[in-house]
């Protein structure tokens, strides 16, 4: 009879001898995986789907089940959680079952990034100026970002998942741009510096999140003893800069970061409209 299952993928271990410590792991990889995990993000619980979620009572039927199965985890423990293997234990389905549905990660996470981009938005209004189309598309980007932070290693690449979702995005914000005037090449290029702005403020977000997923110190505490330190070497001297970045809260944080992100949006979108 095989022993309790993997505390990583969930695969059968075989029974213990009774000597030494019993085994936790199937295979050197997956003993690495959580030992990257515990020391990059502080996570030591093993991958459990929480109730009423397929995995924990049942088993997905649809690939649209288990791809959800894959966001939750993803949005719950971060992209590095996500695997074929803890996924299929998630989703109560054997590695074997799941390569049915999808050919491989890369495969997986691509349709991840199709399922959120295409849940339903509101139709875009084209009685609106460019401007205000723009600023629309870069708000969803940005609350797409702030909702799901994973997204971002995903579609932030050279080599980004090219699924309808992904391409429908980037039509919107290209399209507008060609009907204010811009030839092809030049409205690609006007997409990629607005979708780069936001993905770039979106970093700061994300590695937040990942600091407090870690159960790191809070910003304010952070800043706290950076800006003293600062102090104390006489470096806050002639940047008055630096104090004015001195949130107070983690909710205060959060405020800064969207008022960062309004601030320099409106200024892109200035020269993208002129």
């Amino acid at each position: 009879m095989a022993g309790p299952g993997c505390v990583e993928c969930g695969t059968g271990l075989p029974p213990h001898s009774g000597r030494g410590r019993p085994r936790r792991y199937c295979s050197r990889s997956c003993q690495a995986r959580a030992y990257r995990r515990r020391r990059d993000r502080g996570r030591t619980a093993p991958h459990r789907g929480p109730a009423g979620t397929p995995g924990a009572n049942s088993a997905a039927t649809t690939r649209d089940e288990l791809v959800r199965v894959a966001v939750q985890l993803a949005d719950a423990a971060g992209l590095d959680a996500v695997s074929v293997r803890a996924v299929a234990r998630r989703a109560g389905l054997t590695p074997d079952r799941v390569y049915r549905w999808v050919r491989n990660r890369d495969d997986l996470l691509a349709a991840m990034a199709e399922q959120v981009l295409g849940a339903r938005q509101a139709p875009d209004d084209v009685r609106r100026t460019p401007r205000e189309r723009l600023e629309r598309f870069a708000h969803r980007e940005w609350s797409l970002y702030r909702r799901h932070p994973w997204l971002l290693a995903v579609l932030a690449s050279t080599r980004p998942p090219t699924g309808p979702a992904v391409l429908a995005m980037v039509d919107d914000t290209v399209g507008v741009l060609i009907a204010a005037g811009y030839d092809p090449p030049d409205a690609l290029a006007g997409y990629l510096a607005l979708s780069g702005y936001v993905q770039g403020m979106a970093l700061l977000h994300t590695a937040e999140h990942a600091e407090r997923a870690a159960g790191n110190a809070s910003w304010e505490s952070w800043w706290s003893q950076t800006f003293a330190r600062l102090e104390r070497t006489g470096r806050t001297r002639g940047r008055p800069w630096l104090t004015a970045a001195r949130p107070t809260s983690d909710e205060e944080v959060d405020r800064e970061l969207a008022r960062w992100f309004e601030f320099g949006l409106a200024r892109l979108l200035d020269g993208l409209t002129l």
